[in-house]
């Protein structure tokens, strides 16, 4: 068989596949191994490996590989010969060259001297010349001057056209300066008569002083074209010149134009700001002591617009008589004050920059501002009075409830209050628009709004930013401390105290045979304590850290600790009042609703007994949840211990006063089982514990005599007083009847503590 790689066409394929750049030879040798047909691969018959093909034809290919590799071979010798030619071709070319190049750069350097020498030669010609020039210069001018004073002392004018033509009148003002510098030096008395010279000089300069104050009033109107400006510029700085005496009034000029320049818009204060801007840009462009114009043109025009603003918008007599005027007039005015102070110090702060001296904005706050200032303390005391007194007297009005001040607690209350502030006043004005948010109608036990609060807060507040604004660092301490008295006044002494007064001086006795109702005072208890968190934040963020003096912020702490005391104390007393009339309340059900045959009946009850049920039922009605609405935290934890401490006892001296047969006591149990259901409601640990001890209690009225012994020594039963135990085992019905003292253990016997 032949072998399909023998063809001419296979190995010219393989050589071309050899040629291929970039070569790869585990790809070539898989080209060789792999057969074409698989004839080369199998036998005849197909079924066996036949692998003489493939071994002459890998022999074949390794054979044309080394033809290939020799032939590669010679071609990289004689490319390399080629190269090593041309290489030394190269480097013999190459020292040529630079041999070529030392020669040139050694004529450059020479070149470079001779260009140097020359330089130097035509400077200090050029230098010559200019000294030449200048000097020829210097004398014609002096020429042409002493021709201009000959001819002006001869015939009485000069007939230049220097200054005939008025298209040349910057260049005349030029010259009359420099004639005017000789002129001045001229001998007064003595020798040679320049009176007319000097009229001559005198005539010229007016005439073209006023000229030019023409010129610069007439491109003036015109200023936004640029032309117009550079003929500003031109006149601005030829009346600049000693010679003439206009320059400040063509400045003045200026300034009092762009001061009747029309100021749009809602905002003067902008107006203003922008009006300066542009000034600013034309200054800049026409006159050359730009930091000497705009401060003048910035002070005048705040004397002439924002002090005449704030003239008309302040009316001085508010702050002379403050005493005399509402408080929506005082308060308008302090608004109003602060508001035109404000933007008076943003602006003169923006514009700062036009004036290095840093009294720029004090000499503004006095000029425009010190009669002002110097009486806003005493105006904004007098508002806070009268709106304060506004927004309580409209709240008990919308409550429809008049201040009493007939019992002695009161009266007792606001004298007090009169000597702690020398502020509080008895009549109390009304004002429509503090409380707009509070009801129409509200019961007239809720002396206590949060609602006020809100609003004495916001105007004291309101008074704080003021405050920080218009006071000087000296006067702003005590003004702070005077709004911090305030506050407290009228919320803590005549609102929150008032209350707690008014309560005190209408609560139920301690004898009262009716039931007791506490709600209106707890209420009071729990507003109080949701206004005492507002004012406490209050002085924490924004009195306090305002108040720089140290001194004063101690008097503040002080004043503000002497006077939440003192309401923290009668709010505690209060309470405890409260805690003692539910006391008393429930010995009235147990004296009124128990009856001795309720625990020394034949017949077991089939539920609590009925004086039981009237406690369990008011404790649980009327006193848990009135509790826990308006006292919450520690404080609800202190009182509900205190109530169920106090109530453990009521009923242990209650249940001391009875005696107990086995079916009493039966039905005692049931009675403390509804008593404790009661007293988880308290959600106090100790108290579960002290019923759950007199549950204990119990079994010593239901046990067999002899089983006493036992259970004496066992359990919470252990940790309770010995002599206490004989007491509560003698309301036994049985105790005498079956000898139950003899059962007992020795009263000397050791108590397990």
């Amino acid at each position: 068989m032949a072998n399909p790689f023998d063809s001419y066409s296979a190995r010219d394929t393989l050589s071309a596949q050899f040629q291929e750049e970039p070569f790869n030879p585990e790809h070539y040798i898989e080209k060789l191994a792999r057969p074409n047909t698989d004839n080369v691969i199998l036998g005849q018959n197909g079924s066996e490996f036949d692998p003489k093909p493939l071994r002459d034809q890998l022999k074949m290919r390794l054979t044309e590989l080394e033809t290939q590799f020799e032939n590669k071979t010679k071609q990289v010798q004689r490319v390399e010969e080629i190269n090593l030619k041309k290489q030394e071709s190269f480097k013999r070319k190459t020292k040529e060259h630079d041999q070529f190049f030392n020669v040139v750069d050694s004529q450059y350097q020479d070149l470079d001297k001779v260009i140097n020498f020359v330089s130097t030669k035509v400077v200090h010609l050029g230098d010559q010349l200019k000294q030449m020039d200048g000097k020829r210069r210097r004398a014609l001018e002096a020429k042409e001057l002493i021709d201009y004073i000959n001819e002006a002392q001869k015939t009485g004018s000069i007939s230049s056209s220097i200054f005939t033509d008025v298209t040349n009148i910057h260049e005349s003002a030029r010259v009359l300066h420099k004639i005017t510098l000789v002129t001045q030096d001229l001998p007064d008395k003595g020798g040679k008569d320049f009176s007319r010279l000097q009229g001559v000089v005198t005539r010229i300069t007016d005439e073209i002083e006023k000229q030019l104050v023409q010129d610069f009033k007439m491109s003036l109107h015109h200023y936004t074209d640029e032309e117009h400006l550079e003929n500003m510029k031109r006149c601005a700085a030829t009346l600049n010149q000693p010679c003439f005496q206009a320059y400040k009034e063509v400045v003045d000029y200026f300034i009092d134009a762009r001061l009747k320049a029309p100021f749009y818009g809602e905002n003067i204060f902008s107006a203003i700001k922008d009006c300066i801007n542009e000034t600013s840009g034309i200054v800049s462009k026409v006159f050359s002591d730009h930091d000497t114009i705009m401060p003048k043109f910035i002070k005048k025009i705040f004397k002439d617009k924002i002090w005449k603003k704030v003239r008309l918008t302040l009316k001085l007599d508010t702050f002379d008589e403050p005493e005399k005027q509402s408080s929506q007039d005082l308060e308008q005015s302090l608004d109003s004050l602060a508001e035109l102070y404000s933007q008076t110090m943003e602006l003169s702060s923006n514009l700062s920059k036009y004036d290095n001296d840093i009294s720029f904005a004090n000499d503004i706050k006095k000029s425009i501002f010190c009669s002002y200032l110097s009486k806003y303390s005493d105006t904004e005391k007098e508002y806070l009075l009268k709106a304060s007194e506004e927004i309580l007297n409209q709240f008990y009005n919308s409550i429809k409830h008049e201040k009493n001040l007939h019992s002695d607690a009161l009266q007792v209350h606001l004298k007090n209050a009169k000597s702690r502030f020398n502020q509080l006043r008895d009549n109390i004005g009304s004002s429509n628009n503090l409380l707009s948010n509070e009801p129409s109608e509200m019961p007239s036990d809720q002396l206590l709004s949060v609602n006020v609060t809100t609003s004495l807060l916001k105007i004291h507040e309101r008074a704080v930013e003021r405050c920080l604004l218009l006071s000087d660092q000296t006067a702003c301490s005590d003004v702070l401390k005077e709004i911090a008295t305030s506050l407290l006044t009228h919320f803590v002494a005549n609102h929150l105290e008032y209350a707690i007064d008014f309560y005190t001086a209408n609560r139920p006795s301690l004898d009262s045979r009716n039931e007791p109702i506490i709600s209106p005072f707890l209420t009071i208890v729990g507003n109080a304590n949701i206004t005492y968190h507002s004012l406490d934040k209050f002085f924490n963020d924004t009195i306090l850290p305002n108040i720089q003096n140290p001194k004063v912020q101690t008097e503040v702490r002080k004043i503000r600790q002497t006077e939440m005391k003192r309401i923290e104390e009668k709010v505690s007393n209060e309470i405890n009042h409260s805690i003692n009339i539910i006391i008393n309340w429930i010995k009235v059900i147990f004296k009124s609703k128990q009856e001795k045959e309720d625990f020394n009946s034949l017949c077991v009850a089939q539920s609590s007994t009925r004086a039981c049920n009237e406690v369990c039922n008011f404790l649980s009605s009327s006193v848990i949840d009135t509790f826990k609405g308006p006292v919450d935290g520690d404080n609800l934890q202190h009182v509900m211990m205190e109530l169920g401490v106090r109530f453990h006892g009521a009923l242990l001296d209650h249940l001391l006063q009875y005696q107990y047969s086995i079916v009493g006591a039966l039905q005692l149990i049931q009675d403390l089982h509804r008593y404790k259901q009661t007293v988880h409601h308290f959600k106090e640990p100790f108290v579960e514990e002290l019923f759950e001890g007199l549950s204990k209690l119990t079994q010593l009225l239901i046990v067999e005599p002899h089983k006493l012994r036992d259970i004496w020594d066992e359990g919470s039963l252990a940790r309770i007083e010995h002599g206490f135990l004989v007491q509560f085992v003698k309301l036994r019905a049985d105790y005498r009847k079956s000898n139950i003292q003899s059962k007992l253990p020795s009263y000397s016997a050791q108590v397990k503590q």
